[in-house]
């Protein structure tokens, strides 16, 4: 699991190679749309994360194994 802007989770399901992303706290605003506004930087950030989950679901998906993973630390 990845973290981006500190409240944005992203993760893969270990069974269907889906990427999945949550926020703790969605709540639909006044308008009943759920929304998550990022900064440019935590959005590129979201940008990389998802494209390397996606890397890695492709390739487990179709039996493959990818040598190297980068370095994740453990979030807490």
């Amino acid at each position: 699991m990845e973290r981006v802007a500190r409240f944005l989770e992203i993760d893969r399901t270990g069974d269907t190679h889906e990427i999945v992303i949550t926020h703790p706290l969605l709540r639909p605003d006044v308008n009943g749309k759920i929304r998550i506004v990022l900064q440019p930087r935590h959005a590129r950030h979201l940008a990389n994360v998802l494209i390397e989950n996606a890397t890695y679901a492709e390739a487990e998906a179709g039996g493959q194994v990818l040598e190297s993973r980068r370095y994740r630390r453990k979030m807490t």
